[in-house]
């Protein structure tokens, strides 16, 4: 009997310990944590619907759009490029969030360039008067930074989007790149500079004092332990403004935009 007993609570002993580290490790690898830990450094990446806006509004203090820039119209359209458009203005998705003045935005401008940064600035700031949106709540990113500079002028934040992938790159290749982006730096005043959390790594050894943003989509070649390890350090790191991670449309006539 005394057998079957210490054997009974040694089962209950496991089976406690068991679900402790389920729980722990389903935690860990959460974006729930992420968000508890660090709430207002958390904002939804690629939120280009109203519908979608209107779930993260609720759940993030900010949110990541793509916006292309029609200069014979002189319009904005809330789309990322070759995804089909949804004739969505960003007047319009501004207008939604009328009654939300501490929501922020960044905006990837997808395509500034020499012949549109006036016109597009001046429109950009026309559209944020007209609903109040407060400047330093919005961020405008482009990977052309000399052409952020009439953003700059009106009172926005801008970020240099920097190049793609540099944790792929050989040696050789990734110190050519990285001289044109201190050039970059140099050359051209942004608040921000932002890649991919792969590339974290590299731009915090290398530009540690820059302020940074960083978005969070696939797990790439980093095992889901590695990038969570990762995301961890990049939220305490303190230059680091904002983290984007994925966010799930539940409702709405499509499943993301």
């Amino acid at each position: 009997m005394k057998r079957s007993g210490r054997a009974s609570r040694l089962i209950i002993k496991i089976i406690i310990w068991s679900f402790l580290v389920l729980f722990l490790l389903t935690a860990f690898l959460s974006d729930r944590t992420l968000k508890i830990l660090s709430r207002d450094k958390i904002w939804a990446h690629k939120v280009n619907s109203i519908e979608k806006l209107a779930e993260v509004n609720k759940l993030y203090t900010g949110a990541e759009l793509d916006v292309v820039y029609h200069a014979e119209s002189n319009y904005f359209e809330v789309n990322h490029p070759p995804d089909p458009s949804i004739n969505l203005s960003l007047a319009d998705y501004f207008l939604s969030q009328k009654n939300n003045h501490d929501f922020h935005y960044w905006i990837d401008l997808k395509n500034l360039i020499k012949n549109n940064a006036e016109a597009s600035s001046s429109l950009l700031d026309s559209i944020v008067r007209l609903y109040e949106i407060d400047k330093s709540q919005v961020i405008v990113e482009s990977g052309n930074q000399q052409y952020l500079k009439p953003y700059r002028d009106k009172g926005f934040l801008t970020s240099y989007y920097l190049p793609a992938g540099l944790h792929g790159f050989s040696d050789d290749s990734l110190e050519q790149v990285l001289e044109k982006i201190r050039m970059n730096l140099d050359s051209h005043e942004n608040y921000y500079i932002s890649a991919d959390y792969q590339d974290y790594p590299i731009i915090n050894k290398q530009f540690p004092e820059r302020k940074k943003l960083i978005w969070y989509t696939l797990k790439g070649p980093l095992n889901i332990f590695s990038s969570r390890i990762l995301l961890y350090q990049i939220l305490l790191d303190e230059n680091v403004d904002v983290l984007l991670i994925p966010y799930q449309i539940k409702h709405g006539n499509k499943k993301d935009f």
